[in-house]
């Protein structure tokens, strides 16, 4: 296969290549600014341009302060500014009140540099406000793209669309007619509910948030679909609510919607809010399930998690 077409290839698969493009369109920009900084006798990177820019203008700076401002990640300046170092186009100073703080600024020959590149950024704005101004502007899009991941990123949205997806399947799967969800009264059916969370703590490594404190004041509810266990929630009266505790779905019946009905009958059941401590990985799955976040992430018995009360 040619280079001309897997070019095609990546071009007619649309959306889902955008990062390939991007990157693509980058790297074009990028060694045609190396080839602009040449022909103008310059021996400049057009990856140093960000750090650069930036301490003309706000400096100094410390690394933290200037990964903020490039929107870099802090290894990825580290990296930025240790090449800078070697070309002599930085250097850093102790901060005053802090002397474990590097402060970073520039050279007298990254000024030199600057003012021999001015004339070359005139080019360059000039080319590439011609090539961006396009029906679709570029950089308006970019600006808008950028706004719309600085509200949710893009594995937020990933995270919550795969759970609407399960809802859907599971609202596909499995009929309402085949779930039957019971309060837990007798002790062979109170085994069966233990039985299917010592297998889902076991899969999360005993994971305490997801566990049960046995007194006379726990509900314990069973699901079943076709007669057959399916998964369990309980639910224990505290002075703040009622606490969700052991909510566990057998692995075949998960994303079929079980989890959510469960949290409905409880809701059906009993007379107060509903609250629960949701481990990280089940924040968004709560979220969807009407959950609201309360107040700052906590631990508790090693496990970080978030307390979330139902939104009803």
């Amino acid at each position: 296969m040619s280079n001309k077409d897997t070019v095609n290839l990546i071009d007619e698969s649309g959306i889902l290549a955008i990062s390939t493009r991007l990157q693509r369109l980058s790297d074009q920009f990028r060694k045609d600014g190396l080839l602009l900084y040449k022909a103008f006798g310059i021996e400049f990177e057009p990856k140093w341009f960000p750090v650069i820019y930036t301490l003309q203008f706000k400096s100094p700076l410390s690394i933290l302060e200037l990964a903020a401002e490039i929107g870099y990640a802090h290894p990825s300046t580290i990296s930025l500014l240790k090449e800078l170092e070697q070309q002599k186009l930085i250097s850093s100073l102790r901060d005053k009140t802090d002397e474990r703080k590097r402060l970073i600024i520039l050279t007298a020959k990254a000024w030199e540099v600057i003012e021999k590149m001015k004339p070359v950024w005139e080019v360059m704005i000039k080319i590439l406000s011609e090539v961006t101004e396009t029906e679709n502007n570029l950089l308006k899009a970019l600006n808008e793209t950028e706004d719309q991941l600085r509200k949710k990123s893009f594995f937020e949205r990933a995270q919550q669309l795969v759970e609407v997806m399960k809802d859907q399947r599971g609202e596909a799967g499995i009929k309402s007619s085949d779930l039957e969800i019971q309060l837990v009264e007798t002790p062979e059916r109170l085994k069966t509910s233990a039985a299917i969370r010592k297998s889902i703590l076991r899969e999360f490594d005993d994971d305490q948030l997801l566990s049960i404190a046995e007194d006379h004041r726990t509900l314990h509810f069973l699901a079943t679909v076709h007669d057959l266990p399916a998964g369990t929630v309980s639910c224990r009266k505290t002075r703040t609510g009622n606490k969700i505790e052991g909510l566990a779905i057998l692995e075949q019946y998960r994303g079929k919607g079980i989890g959510k009905a469960l949290l409905r009958k409880l809701a059906e059941e009993t007379d107060e809010a509903l609250y629960v401590h949701a481990p990280l990985a089940l924040v968004t799955w709560f979220e969807r399930a009407g959950f609201i976040k309360k107040g700052k992430q906590l631990e508790e018995s090693g496990s970080l998690y978030y307390k979330m009360v139902s939104g009803s």
